[in-house]
């Protein structure tokens, strides 16, 4: 059963084979094993904690192991990666379970959803289905020893003989191993280990096999962090994960990662605050699973801590999101060696075969954990998913999402919504509700569903942090303490996405076709269903018939309304050789007006051709085709043969790819643009920017990070020459700061308390005349704002400029810095978004005191003419995450309309 290795592994297997290894402990030592369940040396030649086993290694050995056990094993795929990698998942249950596993399936998901269960079926249920553990490994790519322990349990509970806590598992439990989330990321990861690695494995912190090149291993292919996607689920693995899971609805889901090399190892309970949404049921539940933990890792003389670093409030980490459905999520983190060994800062050496065997024992301990307690997990379950279903016949019964100005994003949220698990009403009829009136085709989340507390959690302008937490980090940050906030304080998709979340306290009969969690499918070819295509996506439509559509006649031609499913439609007919006009101004034709932005596709131009797949775009992105009889203007606005009607150029854009770009902000860019919209992108390292002849693009995005040493001062004169005549350059995050200080944008950040942040800052406090205020003299003479930790802030816009095209005036924008820019003067150019009022800044999350004033009706999106060409800054990243829908219009429309005005 041997397989060779993979090529990147065979010099270093030569060289080990006659270096001695450290040792390390043993998952499971004096276990005795089946000898026909094979090892993982015999299928790829080294053992679980002795090399680092590539993604093609692991689905060999799962496969081995499902040849050996086909009575005890089911081996799915459940997703595939944008670089073509399977994902895998192994189901392990007794022979006995697994001859009825389809059965089992559906017996949990009658639990999971209860509106139909009666008292009697339920405790049948309860009485004799398994618990359903699941254990996910290796999320981040460069988090890799989890690997080893998924192979390593996936083994022992397959093979051990005579084993009690196995035949506990077996008896009780169907265990789900999915042991690598991030096959790409770990692909990269082992490419840049064999590269670097020498003959012997270094143990040097800094040696080349420790310091991984941008963007590392930690991210997939776009770049993404996979446990920050889990409800928003942009990337394929997200999609496929959660998609597993809401078909096998699981009790336990445990999440294994990595952390620094100076750590120990970290499992619940979880550190404060958690989520609210949380029960009591489920903490107490965590807590006796963190005590069986410490016993286990007591007795094998493993250090430990819990409770102190990493909570479960965010509702889309892995431990969050099983938790928001019901089950008791977990996240253990482990000491990495990132490598085979690693010399802490203590002296001592860290292996990865430490992280294996530590992996394994809390995997293990945990799954014999819910064995033990299978009848109380089940019940608690049970009883989760009920009073959620309570916890929605009172206050708001439904929730209406509903966008006047951009209707496919309310679809493309309630797509969403839907993979996430969260039943969703598609009305056939208009109604009337809460006072107001709604077209058919209005989506409407019922609240009394089981995934109530995922769809609050999703949908509320607001999850509070507790009180006396904020109180604390209050007193951290007068101390110029870190605050402990984890990651962000706000996510509400609705505010998001810029679509209203109407909360409806009336009880509602509606005609419409109830679709059931992960019931609304993506179009093939759409953002996300061809894993690794050359062929351009289709991201905006939601349903496709085998009715061609046709175009309506019109004599003059098609104007478009500009939104969302508009700039996906552009992109693709610009591709495609579509003249496209777009107005720089409101126009009124046949009794509607149309906002600045609105296209313009003129009959005359249209082959039948071109008209056939216009009509499949607009059907495709639901964009909507108004057709025009007459030129002449039936009301305000400028006329359709205005030059103000500006042709738009199809974007050539460069995307600024590798250090000092984040890795994140240039992942979201590539993503948004290439899957959410069907832009086409060159991304050049920026190393050789330098090289590269600008005049062939019109485009060019600078990820946040500071571009000072890429841009010398012949560099940022090219620069300047190229946007002088017609390029667009757009700037985000730290980038903008950067742009300002190289005098690209005619402003500057400020420092606390509003002065300019500007090399050679000092202080404008007056000397002391008299005795002096403590407090006031502490403070540091020049420090920047108080950061935002991750909050929703609302935005006025200019809808009189192209680029707030497609917007009703207002958006709400993710904040994740202490970035404060001061207006452009009106001589320099437009403040097209600024921050809003004190009163209505902040529409989620936490901003501190002073930094909340401060921001008042400061620059978000500042658009600054040069010559024939843009500089477009943004304060903060419109593309956070991909999911903040509402802000990446915004890039989007400076990315298509910049090259047209």
């Amino acid at each position: 059963m041997a397989a060779s290795l993979s090529s990147a592994f065979l010099m270093a297997a030569v060289l080990q084979a006659t270096v001695p290894q450290a040792p390390y402990p043993q998952p499971a030592p004096g276990t005795s094993y089946d000898p026909s369940v094979p090892t993982l040396t015999q299928v790829v030649g080294h053992d679980f904690g002795e090399e680092i086993t590539s993604p093609a290694e692991i689905t060999a050995y799962l496969r081995a192991l499902h040849e050996a056990a086909p009575d005890r094993t089911r081996l799915i795929r459940y997703a595939t990666s944008w670089e073509g990698r399977d994902l895998h998942a192994i189901l392990i249950a007794s022979p006995g379970n697994m001859g009825r596993i389809d059965q089992i399936r559906e017996g949990i998901g009658r639990l999971a959803d209860p509106r139909t269960l009666v008292p009697s079926e339920a405790e049948g249920l309860i009485a004799e289905l398994p618990v359903v553990v699941a254990l996910h490994h290796g999320v981040h790519g460069n988090e890799i020893s989890s690997a080893g322990a998924a192979m390593a349990e996936a083994y022992h509970i397959l093979a051990a003989l005579e084993d009690p806590t196995v035949e506990t598992i077996l008896s009780e439990a169907v265990v789900l191993i999915d042991p690598a989330q991030n096959p790409d990321g770990r692909a990269r990861f082992l490419a840049h280990t064999a590269l670097t690695r020498g003959a012997w494995p270094s143990a040097h912190p800094l040696s080349a096999e420790h310091d991984e090149p941008w963007p590392g291993g930690r991210v997939n292919h776009y770049l993404f962090d996979l446990n920050r996607d889990w409800f928003a689920q942009t990337q394929p693995e997200s999609r496929g994960r959660t998609g597993l899971l809401l078909d096998w609805n699981p009790q336990v889901v445990v999440d294994l990662h990595e952390m620094g090399g100076n750590s120990t190892y970290y499992f619940p309970p979880n550190a404060v605050p958690g989520n609210p949404f949380t029960t009591e049921t489920q903490r107490q539940a965590l807590e006796e699973v963190g005590r069986n933990n410490g016993d286990a890792f007591d007795q094998r003389g493993f250090p430990y801590f819990v409770g102190e670093v990493f909570d479960a409030f965010y509702p889309g980490y892995g431990v969050s999101w099983p938790m928001a459905q019901g089950a008791l999520g977990m996240t253990f983190e482990k000491a990495s060696a990132r490598g085979l060994a690693y010399r802490r800062s203590d002296g001592t050496l860290l292996h990865y075969g430490d992280g294996v065997a530590e992996h394994f024992t809390a995997a293990l301990t945990t799954t014999h954990t819910a064995a033990l307690n299978r009848e109380r997990i089940l019940r608690e379950y049970l009883e989760f998913r009920r009073t959620a279903i309570e916890m929605g016949r009172s206050g708001a019964r439904a929730i209406v999402l509903y966008s006047e100005h951009d209707p496919a994003m309310a679809a493309r949220l309630a797509r969403t919504l839907s993979r996430n698990g969260i039943e969703i009403l598609a009305t056939s009829e208009s109604f009337t509700a809460g006072g107001r009136d709604f077209p058919a085709g209005t989506f409407v989340v019922p609240m009394d569903q089981p995934t109530h507390r995922l769809a609050r959690n999703l949908l509320d302008p607001e999850v509070s942090l507790p009180a006396d937490f904020l109180e604390v980090q209050r007193e951290r940050r007068a101390n110029r303490l870190r605050d402990q906030i984890y990651d962000v304080t706000a996510w509400s998709l609705p505010l998001l996405w810029d679509v209203e979340a109407i909360q409806i306290s009336e009880d509602l009969s509606l005609e419409g076709s109830v679709i059931p969690g992960r019931g609304l499918e993506p179009l093939v070819g759409a953002e996300g269903s061809a894993p690794w295509s050359l062929a351009h996506p289709s991201p905006g439509g939601m349903i496709m018939t085998l009715e061609m559509p046709v175009l309506p006649p019109a004599r003059v031609g098609y104007a478009l309304p500009w939104n969302s499913a508009t700039a996906a439609l552009a992109a693709e007919a610009l591709r495609t050789g579509i003249p496209l006009r777009t107005a720089g101004a409101s126009f009124s034709v046949e009794g509607r007006t149309f906002p600045v932005g609105s296209l313009l596709i003129r009959t005359g131009a249209l082959d039948e051709e071109a008209r056939s797949s216009l009509a499949l775009m607009a059907k495709r992105h639901s964009a909507e085709l108004v057709p025009v009889d007459t030129s002449f203007p039936s009301g305000d606005g400028i006329s359709l043969g205005s030059n103000q009607f500006a042709p738009l150029q199809p974007p050539r854009v460069l995307l600024a790819w590798g250090e000092p770009s984040s890795t994140y902000s240039t992942g979201w860019a590539r993503y948004v643009l290439e899957r959410r919209y069907g832009v086409d992108v060159t991304a050049v390292r920026t190393d050789a920017l330098g090289r590269v002849d600008l005049s062939e693009f019109n485009v060019l995005v600078l990820p946040s990070g500071n571009f000072t040493s890429v841009f010398g001062e012949s560099g940022l004169g090219r620069l300047e020459d190229w946007v002088s005549r017609g390029g667009t350059l757009i700037t985000v995050g730290e980038s903008s700061r950067w742009a300002a200080r190289a005098g690209l944008l005619s402003t500057t950040t400020e420092l606390r308390g509003g002065a300019p942040d500007e090399p050679g800052s000092t202080s404008s406090r007056p000397p002391a005349e008299q005795p002096i205020e403590f407090l006031e003299a502490i403070e540091p003479p020049t420090e920047r704002p108080e950061p935002v930790p991750g909050a929703i802030l609302r935005v006025t816009l200019d809808e009189t400029h192209w680029l707030a095209a497609g917007t009703d005036g207002e958006v709400q924008v993710l904040a994740e810095s202490n970035r404060i820019f001061s207006p452009l003067t009106l001589d320099r150019g437009a403040n097209v978004g600024r921050y809003a009022s004190l009163e209505r800044l902040v529409a989620s999350g936490v901003v501190w005191e002073d930094t909340r004033a401060q921001l008042v009706n400061k620059a978000y999106l500042m658009h600054e003419p040069r010559g024939q060409g843009h500089v477009i800054g943004f304060s903060e990243d419109p593309n956070y995450r991909a999911y903040s829908e509402a802000s990446e219009l915004l890039f989007i429309n400076a990315v298509l309309l910049g090259p047209g005005f």
